[in-house]
């Protein structure tokens, strides 16, 4: 996202722009009216954000400027008030629980689905942001499990088989991690596989690990895929990209990452890391 914040006329969100807990919520059988008015507010966010001033601040684009994000012409463009935001480009990685969500309640919109081995990426949940702990488990106010059910002195999240529960609870929090990613990125291929929604062109599938070894073709993908093209701020910015953190879940202990596998087996050897 820091890259993509070089691509020209273009704003770059990422956080709680909308409310985390509408992708958990869409997967509970809803009443069209509530759904709809879900959908709603996906949009209206957006557009809240279009019409806030944000975009046409020009504090906000002398940052911009000063941090190589913006050309000098897109620059002047914006002190003049004349400058043209042509694409908005939103991150919220939750959003993987309910794909065909984003993809309705936005339909001329293009998706990124970025993913990565779920080995490390539940190796950075853990070590950033110290996810699903038993005590982050007893009580829904995470972006995690904003929904769950009691089991114990503790809940289980709604993204969890119903029959699993101990199984749950009695692993490490690196294996729950690991279990959130695969039912994300399972959701996300059930839909995005669909042969209706490949044919439209509309959702792109970049590996993470293609992306830090080969920064400068995906880039070019990633720009074409929004209706840009790469430009020199793109090139600089996207070139940062390194393959350091892959593999990076090889420091835990042998026995977890067994575990780890053993959960996501299937998800790990659909998208080639097993």
């Amino acid at each position: 996202m820091t890259a993509l914040r070089a691509l020209a006329n273009s704003e770059c969100i990422s956080g709680l722009l909308i409310p985390v807990s509408i992708p958990h919520l869409v997967n509970y059988s809803l009443p069209d009216y509530i759904y709809n008015v879900l959908a709603f507010e996906l949009e209206a966010s957006l557009q809240n954000y279009l019409d806030s001033g944000i975009p046409s601040s020009r504090f906000s684009a002398l940052h911009k400027w000063l941090k190589g994000y913006m050309s000098s012409q897109e620059f002047f463009q914006a002190l003049q008030r004349k400058r043209v935001v042509e694409r908005i480009i939103y991150k919220e990685p939750f959003l993987s629980f309910a794909p065909e969500f984003t993809y309705r309640a936005l339909p001329d919109c293009r998706i990124l689905h970025l993913y990565r081995d779920g080995r490390d990426c539940a190796d950075s949940l853990i070590r950033t942001y110290d996810v699903l702990t038993d005590e982050k488990l007893m009580a829904l106010n995470t972006s995690e499990m904003p929904i769950g059910r009691k089991y114990d002195e503790r809940y289980v999240p709604w993204w969890v088989e119903e029959g699993r529960e101990e199984e749950f609870l009695g692993s490490t929090p690196y294996v729950r991690a690991i279990w959130m990613w695969k039912e994300m990125v399972g959701r996300c291929h059930t839909f995005f596989s669909q042969p209706e929604v490949a044919q439209t062109g509309r959702v792109l599938l970049i590996k993470y690990e293609d992306l830090v070894s080969d920064s400068l073709k995906c880039g070019e993908l990633i720009a074409s895929h929004f209706g840009a093209k790469m430009n020199r701020q793109l090139q600089k910015q996207i070139k940062k990209a390194h393959p350091q953190s892959i593999g990076i879940h090889k420091r835990r202990n042998p026995k977890e990452i067994e575990e780890a596998e053993r959960i996501a087996q299937a998800e790990l050897k659909l998208y080639g890391y097993l």
